[in-house]
């Protein structure tokens, strides 16, 4: 199984490998975060859509404490999802679009790239194929100071949680509650909305019953440049045979 409290890892050559399949992530410095602060009721900004059971309770969330209300949240350990990631010319035209469908487990790492590449990762070895390929595979070497939900988020090539809980508070703008649509259903959501570099603005969507970042989009003055949204996700173990290899070995055998 992963062994969260020793899988802070990944190899510099595992890396190398990966950087031409990787997509852009969006890091910058953390900041401390003061103590939470709870309320019986905190503002709920709601877009357009049929109505949801709104949280029984919530936390108040402010630009102050909403790292630390983040910090909270349990992730889903075990599901499945397909992610949709477009860049946009200038005026508004996609200029890329890549997809890659992701099965997360406590024991592994499963990544399908709309090109082609696969990959897998296990508390071991990483694997790296294209089509029906021979895998290039790896031993994973701990490399102290990453936590594991990080390291999975940086192969599936995705912002996450972690992005924003390492962003310098004076940069966060604004935060609070949104109903968004996730893979065709309206869930609640932590909004995160961050100066990022020059003019451009990162808004974050983290869904509170699953604890993932649903959705990103990033803004160049009022111009959409980039988004990153979830088209499916189920919160069940991967079916199949997801954990093997092109030849049929299974890697978790």
């Amino acid at each position: 199984m992963f062994r969260r409290e020793r899988m802070t890892i990944i190899i510099g050559a595992a890396l190398l490998l990966i950087t031409g399949l990787l997509f852009g992530l969006y890091f910058v410095g953390g900041a401390d975060t003061p103590e939470v602060r709870l309320a019986d009721v905190g503002p709920v900004t709601v877009d357009s859509g049929p109505p949801a059971g709104e949280p029984a309770a919530r936390v108040e969330i402010t630009p102050d404490n909403v790292q630390n209300v983040i910090a909270t949240l349990r992730r889903l350990e075990t599901y499945s999802r397909t992610i949709l990631q477009t860049r946009y010319w200038d005026g508004g035209t996609a200029s890329g679009t890549t997809t890659a469908e992701i099965w997360v487990t406590p024991e592994a790492l499963r990544i399908q790239w709309d090109h082609g590449e696969n990959m897998i990762l296990t508390a071991e070895r990483y694997y790296l194929w294209f089509g029906r390929g021979r895998p290039i595979t790896r031993p994973i070497t701990d490399v102290f100071g990453e936590s594991l939900d990080q390291i999975l988020d940086e192969f599936q090539g995705v912002p996450s949680y972690e992005t924003v809980l390492g962003l310098d508070q004076g940069d966060i703008l604004a935060a609070g509650y949104i109903r968004r649509q996730v893979a065709g259903e309206y869930v609640y959501c932590i909004y995160v909305t961050v100066q990022g570099p020059g003019d451009s603005v990162d808004h974050f969507y983290i869904a509170l019953d699953t604890g993932l970042l649903v959705e990103m989009r990033t803004y160049h003055g009022d111009t959409l440049i980039y988004r990153m949204e979830t088209t499916a996700l189920l919160p069940v173990p991967p079916e199949g045979a997801v954990f093997y290899l092109p030849d049929g070995t299974g890697v978790l055998a």
